[in-house]
């Protein structure tokens, strides 16, 4: 039986509160207005835009209508759509900052709730990208210092840097989407690319079927397929997304593999790890040996670097990690995350999402960033709650 609440007691309630007050401070002195998105949300534009990984972690139900709802999962995407209400044409700068309880099924904890406390910015149309990233860094390591956390150490990363890559290669599409997708699990990647290096093969009839028709013609092949045997789809997939799963797996049976080379450069690039001082010339060496070039995205994030030394936070305390990504499918750049100790969950996370705006409807790309800070977990770092 899940249990219907977080069994808060007073103590906890008390010590949340005070840490909510001291991030909404910093969060508003940083020029951001405070939102309070409902709990209840429809819950396509969470299940079409969050990733695979989480998809399956959202209380979905249906309405009184019957339309598809869900608790809030995420407060990112319903900030950037108070932004496109705010700002339909998306060309000015904007601040949000909330607090407030999001809810996610941890399959690790099956009786909990899943509600967790998150607070956070986003910064919308920023005139300058690398400064805002930095900012927002720098912002959240102020937020965690003011609520008291004493000592936290920091990993960087960029999610613009592997797609780089994976572009420098000239991969075929549904391959790049597939180890994007995976680069941040090291078991799942050496999966996906021992499948691409193997021999392929259909040796599926319907796949081949599927695979040599356009995706409107696939997807009434699949759909009159389904009809046929009384079959309705279900869980979180729709029809489409499940045609388009299918026309990958027939492309990927039919088209040739990936050299070996080319698999063990992806496993060394998604393998580094070093001080965040050391990465610009790692990044180099390694795709200078391979005889390919992602200069502009490695400036990009050396110019970032700079930012953060000038601005007197010493780059030599923070790792970076290549295959470090977060787990939203959302962010397309540069990224965070704040752990009170290396075993110990992060307290702390964020990074770019320049795409997720436009997939919601705006006219126009808009960039943006944002920052998240757990609630629960501050606290216990912070030795205020158990």
């Amino acid at each position: 039986m899940v249990t219907a609440a977080p069994p808060y007691n007073a103590a906890t309630i008390a010590a949340l509160e005070t840490q909510t007050a001291s991030l909404l401070a910093e969060f508003q002195a940083y020029g951001a207005e405070r939102i309070e998105p409902a709990i209840v949300q429809p819950a396509g534009a969470f299940l079409d835009r969050m990733g695979e990984e989480l998809r399956a972690r959202i209380y979905v139900f249906a309405g009184p209508d019957g339309t598809e709802l869900c608790l809030r999962p995420d407060l990112t995407i319903l900030a950037a759509q108070t932004y496109l209400v705010r700002v339909p044409n998306g060309d000015r700068p904007l601040k949000f900052c909330y607090a407030g309880p999001i809810f996610r099924h941890d399959p690790a904890l099956p009786q909990s709730s899943g509600q967790s406390f998150q607070a956070g910015v986003e910064n919308f149309n920023a005139a300058d990208s690398a400064a805002a990233d930095i900012e927002t860094l720098l912002l959240t390591h102020k937020s965690l210092v003011r609520t008291g956390l004493k000592h936290s150490e920091v990993t960087l990363g960029d999610v613009g840097l592997f797609a780089s890559l994976l572009d420098a290669l000239a991969l075929p599409h549904y391959w790049r989407v597939k180890l994007r997708r995976h680069v941040w699990n090291p078991a799942r990647l050496a999966e996906l690319l021992a499948q691409l290096t193997s021999p392929a093969g259909t040796g599926n009839e319907f796949l081949a079927r599927i695979g040599s028709l356009t995706p409107v013609d696939a997807r009434a092949a699949l759909e009159a397929a389904l009809a046929q045997d009384g079959i309705k789809p279900i869980g979180f997939r729709t029809l489409d997304e499940i045609t388009g799963r299918l026309l990958e797996r027939a492309a990927e049976a039919s088209t040739s593999r990936l050299p070996q080379s080319t698999a063990a450069l992806i496993t060394s690039f998604a393998a580094v790890s070093v001080p965040a001082t050391q990465a610009i010339d790692t990044l180099h060496r390694l795709t200078q040996a391979a005889g390919i070039s992602i200069d502009r995205a490695i400036d990009a994030l050396k110019k970032r670097f700079e930012l953060l030394s000038n601005s007197g936070f010493d780059p030599a305390k923070a790792v970076f990690a290549s295959r470090f990504g977060r787990n939203m499918e959302y962010y397309t750049g540069f990224v965070f995350e704040f752990r009170s100790a290396p075993a110990l969950p992060p307290v702390a996370g964020g990074g770019r999402y320049d795409n997720l705006l436009t997939a919601l409807g705006a006219a126009k790309p808009t960039p943006a960033i944002g920052l998240a800070i757990f609630g629960e977990r501050l606290a216990v770092a912070r030795g205020a709650v158990a």
